[in-house]
């Protein structure tokens, strides 16, 4: 901790903590440090945090949170990663619809994010890893008004990409049908979380809702989602329909959503914000 200064606590997960600290040495640069206390957490979250390290290491992605230190403070695991001056996308609709009523966001900005949150999700899949609980929650937005994908805390790194994960685990209201099921699922399970996230983004509410969780299950093993308005365009609601397919094989991947043409344009403005944040990195490295 002799690097840090704590200003606030920020959060609190099921893994740990999050406060947001500053660098001593330069006190204008913000992060957010997790902790992980041993007497709070079993030996399997303690293991889970280890996984985390392990994983933001080696995910470098400029729409990803960054992995910037860890280390031991009186026998607490401390994670420091990026700090997004913004909060999340849910925070943000919900702020959205104090402010306006209703949590209806311009097409455009909805595309943007969506594809944004596709390229960080392809980087973490080509990485052989499973997110296991993308919501809007776990997605973070800069000051410049861009995501980040984060909290990895739960993600599950696979063999290779014919792997197959079992665990029960994730966020109830984004879950897959075959987690549900508990039955084994790989990244089209990420991808059904994907097709609530942008759900969300079109209408303001989340995908599958019930007022118990019997009721939440059926609607989710059913695929039957809540009604979407009529200002979302067909080609976007024939979309939702498609990643929240009851049927894994029916969802498209990453890759066949990049290339859909409905969402050329923001991919393409994406891809340039992703060269130009990594000619920044290369510049600084100089």
């Amino acid at each position: 901790m002799d690097k840090y200064t704590v200003l606030r606590k920020i959060g609190t997960g099921a893994y740990g903590s999050a406060y947001l600290v500053c660098s001593k040495a330069d006190p204008q640069r913000k992060f957010v440090l997790k902790k992980v206390q041993p007497h709070d957490a079993t030996e399997r979250e303690k293991q889970q945090a280890q996984n985390e390290v392990k994983l933001l290491a080696r995910l470098h992605h400029p729409f990803v949170l960054s992995y910037v230190d860890h280390f031991t403070y009186k026998n607490t695991l401390c994670i420091i990663t990026d700090y997004c001056e913004n909060g999340d996308l849910y925070q943000f609709l919900q702020a959205t619809k104090q402010q306006q009523g209703h949590a209806q966001l311009p097409e455009a900005q909805v595309l943007g994010w969506f594809a944004q949150m596709l390229l960080a999700l392809q980087h973490v899949h080509s990485q052989d890893v499973l997110h296991r609980d993308l919501k809007t929650q776990n997605i973070f937005l800069t000051k410049e008004g861009y995501i980040k994908l984060g909290d990895f805390g739960i993600a599950r790194s696979l063999r290779s990409s014919a792997g197959m994960a079992s665990t029960l685990i994730g966020t109830p209201y984004y879950m897959s049908p075959e987690i549900m099921q508990n039955l084994p699922y790989d990244y089209k399970s990420d991808m059904w979380s994907a097709g609530c996230v942008l759900f969300e983004l079109l209408t303001g509410r989340q995908a599958f809702d019930a007022p118990d969780m019997p009721g939440l299950v059926s609607m989710i093993m059913a695929g039957a989602h809540q009604p979407m308005p009529a200002h979302v365009p067909a080609e976007l609601q024939a979309l939702v329909r498609q990643l929240l397919s009851s049927s894994p094989s029916q969802r498209p991947s990453c890759e066949e959503l990049l290339a859909l043409p409905l969402l050329q344009p923001a991919v393409a403005a994406a891809r340039d914000l992703v060269a130009s944040k990594q000619a920044l990195a290369l510049a600084a490295q100089c």
